[in-house]
């Protein structure tokens, strides 16, 4: 039996690191969790509003005249603010074909160029639409609907949605050799595995 105190310090540290890595990254995780949360909120009230406009439509006969807006409204909002947590969970679409089984180095460096290209384009993405934020809110710019909404309620969900998924990218790329190296196989994936039902 080896003693805990004859484990070198660097493997003992390495081993008993969270491999959430500091309380920094820890807090962005914290932060995509709580949008996917408000995600998850947007989704009921998208469903309850659809299910009161049913209701009052087809059986009070008094349609209501906001339930569209604020239903498309909260679906732009719940799209763009849970892809932080799609990529920290690691359910976006990937192409595997050329990195599929390769070593955990490549895995990893193949990982790492996915995340910076997704930083990046989030970073340019919030620079370019923040602008436009501003000055619709300068502006006072409103949509071409029945309720008028402020254009920067709409517009708002993109510049926080791509901010949190830079947020999430770069933490993820700073936490990958802390982290079991990244696995790009189709076996994996359900739509894959072997039923039985129809072989040949």
């Amino acid at each position: 039996m080896i003693e805990k105190n004859n484990i070198p310090p660097e493997v003992r540290d390495r081993a008993s690191a969270s491999p959430d890595g500091p309380r920094a990254l820890r807090a962005i995780d914290s932060l995509s969790s709580i949008a996917a949360w408000g995600a998850d909120l947007a989704i009921i009230a998208i469903c309850a509003m659809v299910s009161y406009e049913a209701l009052a439509r087809y059986i009070l006969h008094a349609p209501t005249r906001w339930t569209a807006d604020v239903a498309t409204t909260l679906m732009l909002w719940l799209t763009f603010i849970a892809m932080a947590q799609s990529l920290r969970n690691r359910r976006m679409i990937r192409i595997t074909a050329l990195i599929g089984g390769r070593s955990p180095t490549i895995a990893r460096l193949a990982e790492l160029f996915s995340l910076l290209v997704i930083g990046a384009f989030s970073i340019l993405a919030v620079w370019l639409c923040f602008g436009e934020l501003v000055e619709s809110f300068e502006m006072g710019r409103r949509t071409a609907s029945m309720l008028q909404l402020p254009q920067w309620i709409i517009e708002s969900p993109v510049v926080l949605g791509y901010a949190l998924l830079a947020l999430q990218a770069f933490a993820d790329a700073a936490r990958l050799w802390i982290r079991p190296a990244p696995t790009f196989s189709h076996a994996e994936d359900p739509e894959f595995h072997d039923t039985g039902e129809g072989s040949i």
